[in-house]
């Protein structure tokens, strides 16, 4: 269990990182919100929207149909040596794990910032991820971060700036009213709240001011 929760963590720094060195001085990158129906890696702020991404760094190839989700893993060989279900510790596969916050994030936007649709991406880390035959997906499936800010790049943009900066502080402001009422949960790197910044051009990411 260790391992894969130090992988996993590798992964989410990974994706920052890349998103970083991928995307212009007008994305945000917000880390660790949470609410009521869990918490979301990472919350993507900029021209094309808000996007929320749910990282997995998995060995595998990866299945969907609908919100049932498994993974199978061969060797070297193509021999298959693991296959499985892919859940959280709540028994939610990767997209009703996302799905549930950004719910709830996009009603609280809604009567504060006017209507604000969540872009939902599983984003798929670990370099021999693969995704298999997926059908009916509830969410997008991106198997790497540059592939999900190209994708972003060539949206057309939907929020000004003031509009994202009102987004941003609500955003800060619902998370902090959910993470003084939850019971601390011990985060490996140190706790990650919605104030991480990704910029490009390789700078580290930087508190923002919440």
């Amino acid at each position: 269990m260790e391992s894969r929760l130090a992988a996993g963590v590798a992964g989410e720094q990974q994706v920052v990182r890349e998103l970083g060195q991928a995307l212009g001085d007008d994305w945000v990158l917000l880390r660790g919100y949470c609410n009521r129906r869990g918490e979301i890696d990472h919350l993507l702020l900029g021209p094309a929207g808000l996007v929320a991404i749910e990282s997995k760094h998995l060995n595998a190839t990866v299945y969907c149909d609908g919100d049932s989700w498994r993974f199978e893993k061969f060797d070297r060989f193509g021999n298959l040596v693991e296959r499985g279900n892919i859940t959280d510790r709540r028994g939610r596969s990767p997209s009703v794990q996302l799905n549930e916050p950004a719910d709830l994030l996009e009603q609280f936007l809604r009567t504060r910032a006017g209507t604000i649709s969540i872009l939902r991406v599983v984003l798929l880390t670990h370099p021999s991820s693969r995704r298999g035959r997926c059908q009916h997906p509830t969410v997008h499936i991106v198997t790497s971060a540059p592939t999900l800010a190209r994708q972003l790049s060539d949206m057309p943009p939907v929020l000004g700036a003031a509009h994202r900066a009102k987004i941003e502080e609500f955003i800060a402001r619902d998370h902090r009213y959910h993470e003084a009422r939850r019971p601390p949960v011990p985060r490996p790197g140190g706790p990650g709240s919605p104030g991480r910044r990704a910029t490009r051009k390789g700078r580290s990411a930087k508190s923002a001011s919440t």
